[in-house]
């Protein structure tokens, strides 16, 4: 099993220094966020395990040509431009071919694709247009059409949001989405924190551990899909009772923002929980992704969750 740390390189960052912030840690290497799409001038291929691809929080109505629901959140064509890299469905997915190609220029052994969809409000709402069901079956679509860019010997990995797509990881629903991917490297990067956070119940880290240890139980055979996790904590029940609704009156990305990260917090496990969640599901990959307060990677949050941990 190999360790990182979710880490985006910025311009002034060396690769030795950070070398040695993760052999002080005992990590691997990185999970390297690469969002853009031209290959770095000066790829982290030392230190990274895997790279994070850019994601489209709301996709479904560009490309499926729904101009009312787009508009509603893209209102101008501008907007749209910005956001898909064209008017047409082949203009984002050149612009996702193209962040693949920016990402495998980092030499890495996995690329992580979030599987999910909503609309800005709906964050607020948790009323959804499209079913997860819906949304599985185009984000295949998606990938298939772009697949060819990817070498069969790196492992894309689709990850769970606190969103309609693999959502809660039911059963069915992950049966459905890996019949219809036409490639054999493909598997799932299970984001626990995004796990935790579509569970308002959850009230601590121990009944997190409980419940992220049974959904696995329900997978069965099909958790063997899982080849990492990205471990970390949140605890945000209260916080959705309380919002539950209430669409503030100003929707905008600060909005926005300020809501994700109150609901899915991205804490550091403090208890065996941590441990709990490593050795039931025994993945090939843990990436530790932990919020800090600006770009640097938060050695405090990283030593806790290690020691939650344990052995390994």
């Amino acid at each position: 099993m190999k360790q990182t740390v979710s880490h985006y390189m910025m311009p002034d960052d060396r690769i030795p220094d950070i070398k040695e912030i993760l052999d002080r840690l005992g990590l691997d290497g990185i999970e390297n966020l690469i969002y853009g799409r031209v290959p770095a001038a000066r790829p982290a291929e030392e230190i990274t395990v895997g790279c994070h691809l850019a994601y489209w929080p709301v996709w479904m109505d560009f490309y499926l040509g729904n101009k009312a629901g787009l508009a509603e959140d893209f209102p101008t064509k501008e907007s749209v431009i910005e956001n898909f890299g064209g008017e047409r469905v082949e203009d984002w997915l050149e612009m996702i071919r193209d962040n693949i190609h920016a990402a495998l220029a980092e030499k890495p052994e996995y690329l992580v694709w979030h599987a999910a969809h909503c609309r800005n409000r709906e964050i607020w709402t948790h009323k959804f247009h499209y079913t997860s069901r819906e949304i599985l079956e185009k984000t295949a679509e998606v990938y298939n059409r772009v697949s060819d860019a990817v070498p069969s010997s790196v492992w894309v990995l689709f990850e769970n949001t606190f969103w309609p797509g693999l959502y809660k990881l039911d059963p069915a629903e992950v049966d459905y989405f890996f019949s219809l991917i036409s490639k054999n490297n493909v598997g799932i990067m299970l984001d626990t924190s995004h796990l935790m956070a579509a569970n308002p119940d959850l009230a601590s880290e121990a009944e997190g551990a409980e419940y992220i240890c049974s959904v696995m139980k329900r997978l069965g055979s099909m958790k063997s899909l899982i080849k990492g996790i990205h471990l970390s904590c949140s605890l945000s029940g209260e916080y959705r009772r309380r919002v539950a609704g209430k669409i503030p009156d100003v929707v905008n990305v600060e909005t926005i923002r300020h809501h994700i990260i109150s609901m899915d917090q991205h804490r550091p496990f403090a208890t065996d929980a941590a441990k709990r969640i490593v050795e039931c599901i025994e993945p090939l990959y843990v990436t530790h992704e932990l919020f800090a307060d600006d770009f640097s990677i938060p050695l405090d949050q990283v030593q806790l969750q290690r020691r939650a941990m344990g052995k390994f």
